[in-house]
């Protein structure tokens, strides 16, 4: 086993990767959930003309969950539209600073994501916020699944760069 297999930059793409994995997974049990949500709903109102109330707020709390939870596992299955024309005709130590940039410049603006959502779960919990619905949601709840998510993907996003850095040498690029 060579020294890339077991130190510190191993030991964070691990943990990203099964953060990421993780977080692939409860978004998939978030869309399980909606579809279930909303064939629930289609019964309700067809045959017994009757409804939930929530299926259509919950159903937004589960997409919006469903996308930031699955944006790490994206990322590092390179499922994330990439502008690629470019990167096709680069290679090298330019192809390799190409990439260098992209990854911190991806790093800045999802810490600031992060940070702006961190904000806007803490404000919602501090101030008692709900949702205007019958089922008056707190909206801590849901915008911290966006926080999550955000945390992976950012997580995610680090343990790429540090790799790049660390492991992937311009003239292998």
């Amino acid at each position: 086993m060579s020294n890339k297999d077991n130190g510190p930059v191993h030991l964070l793409q691990k943990a990203a990767s099964g953060l990421s994995s993780a977080g692939a997974v409860v978004s998939t049990a978030a869309f399980a959930f909606m579809v279930f949500l909303t064939v629930v709903e289609v019964i309700l109102r067809s045959v017994f003309g009757k409804s939930t109330l929530v299926a259509s707020e919950y159903s937004g709390y589960l997409l919006a969950a469903m996308i930031y939870l699955g944006m790490g596992f994206s990322f590092r299955e390179e499922a994330h539209i990439r502008i690629t024309f470019l990167k096709g005709r680069l290679s090298g130590r330019i192809g390799w600073v190409l990439e260098l940039w992209c990854y911190a410049f991806a790093f800045v603006l999802c810490v600031l994501s992060t940070v702006f959502v961190w904000d806007m779960v803490l404000t919602s919990f501090e101030r008692g916020m709900q949702a205007y619905t019958v089922a008056e949601t707190p909206l801590y709840i849901p915008q911290a699944c966006l926080l999550i998510g955000m945390a992976i993907f950012t997580f995610q996003v680090i343990a790429g760069l540090v790799n790049l850095i660390f492991h992937v040498s311009p003239g292998e690029f």
